[in-house]
């Protein structure tokens, strides 16, 4: 069987969004962070398989995932220079060092990366993978929320959205829109809470407006997505495959927890809720989505978010993630999970710690305290990386001596009937951490 190579770098939309066009004001978040995440993709990988991350793995997170049978090759970029450059993504990395890593991924293997950026079709040729991909240009326009806008256009969908093409556009859309509630702008290449702003007010929206102005005058291009904060019950994604004959495989339906617009967990959609999906007709609206990527040129892993609002309303696309994501990983997670009668919610616990506390620590005290899951004990986490919290780069201060680091703990939560045992879980974890000298950020 051939071996598959996993990798990714999960902040793709920063390389598919044109340096040319205005940004909203935004938090800065930690790119050290994103760039551990490569980790999590352990789940996705067979015995036979490699995952390739930025930096080395955790060798007793490994030794431990081992133990649950997650026996894949790990192999890191070599060059710590090139690792700790995150202006180079994943693709970046192998090229930059071609040679070396020629020697140690074998020529017949498939790559299987989280997303398609730059000299992908590049390492495809150099290291003769088994793969074709769609363009990047393809892939840029299809991750585009311009593209989500269009598409429930052109399937009949109720579109409550627009796109506004300056800052006096913006304005007067968001006049209207605010004339009966709060209203949603939204960067067509934002991902999980950057490049999405809600605004409340006209003052605020005059103010947005002048801050785009300013940057429209400088040579920048504005494209937004504007439309009214819908009252929601419900966040949840379906993941899906096109192959390259243009065939969709449904995977999984996964609900998730947002807060403030951006990705805080999910976990499996459950029987009773794809019954309601189905009698909504939502599985023949996901394939008439997949036939319209298809037709643009793109195959491949797709995750469309969804919404179901508290009228009862489906909104069945609110944008879509051509590419792996954090709903496909719990689905293999909770796949695996399986065996035991358990499902997984996958979450993460924001959390910062001094520079003697190790992965070892954390393993240790979870399972000096039952929280810990193994085979022998199924009522514990499944810790998923250790470099998004232990990482190089994961510094609060970079001039501070103590290295207080700071980034996030991603984990498997399992439970056996309903979230809330994964959600009294993660609290009991969160009380066992603050023993070590970690403090656990809301």
């Amino acid at each position: 069987m051939k071996s598959t190579v996993v990798l990714g770098t999960f902040d793709s939309e920063a390389w598919w969004r044109s340096p040319h066009g205005s940004m909203l004001p935004s938090m800065n978040s930690s790119q050290a962070v994103t760039m551990g995440m490569d980790e999590l993709l352990f789940p996705l990988c067979k015995e036979q398989d490699i995952l390739f991350t930025r930096q080395p793995m955790d060798e007793h997170l490994r030794s431990y995932l081992s133990r649950l049978g997650y026996t894949f090759t790990p192999i890191h970029c070599r060059n710590p220079v090139h690792a700790e450059d995150y202006r180079l993504h994943v693709f970046d990395l192998l090229m930059a060092d071609a040679g070396y890593y020629q020697q140690l991924l074998p020529q017949d293997a498939i790559i299987s990366p989280y997303s398609i950026l730059s000299d992908a079709n590049e390492v495809v040729r150099r290291f003769s993978f088994g793969n074709h991909f769609p363009s990047l240009d393809t892939v840029r326009a299809v991750n585009s929320k311009t593209y989500s806008h269009e598409l429930r256009q052109r399937l009949g969908i109720r579109n409550s959205s627009s796109i506004a093409e300056s800052a006096e556009e913006l304005l007067t859309y968001g006049l209207q829109l605010l004339r009966t509630g709060q209203v949603l702008v939204k960067d067509p290449l934002g991902v999980s809470g950057k490049g999405n702003m809600l605004i409340s007010s006209e003052r605020m929206l005059r103010r947005i407006a002048a801050y785009l102005q300013e940057q429209e005058n400088r040579g920048k291009q504005t494209q937004f997505i504007i439309e009214p904060l819908l009252d929601k019950t419900e966040d949840f994604s379906c993941q899906l495959f096109i192959t390259e004959q243009g065939e969709a495989e449904l995977l999984s339906v996964q609900r998730m927890v947002n807060e403030a617009f951006s990705y805080a967990g999910s976990y499996p959609a459950g029987s009773g809720f794809t019954r309601t999906l189905r009698d909504k007709d939502y599985f023949s609206i996901m394939e008439d989505a997949c036939k319209d990527l298809f037709m643009a040129g793109y195959h491949g892993e797709v995750c469309i978010d969804s919404m179901l609002l508290a009228s009862g309303e489906l909104v069945p696309i609110v944008e879509i993630n051509a590419r792996k994501s954090m709903g496909l990983i719990n689905h293999h997670l909770n796949n695996d999970l399986q065996q035991y009668s358990l499902f997984s919610f996958l979450t993460f616990i924001p959390a910062g710690c001094a520079a003697e506390v190790t992965m070892l620590h954390v393993l240790e005290v979870l399972q000096a305290n039952g929280l810990l899951f193994t085979q022998e004990n199924r009522q514990g986490i499944i810790p998923l990386g250790a470099n998004t919290l232990f990482g190089s780069g994961n510094t609060a201060f970079a001039d501070a001596e103590s290295e207080w680091r700071k980034g996030k703990l991603y984990v498997a939560a399992p439970y056996a009937s309903d979230v809330s045992e994964a959600f009294t879980l993660i609290r009991r974890v969160k009380d066992v951490l603050k023993s070590l000298t970690i403090k656990v950020y809301n």
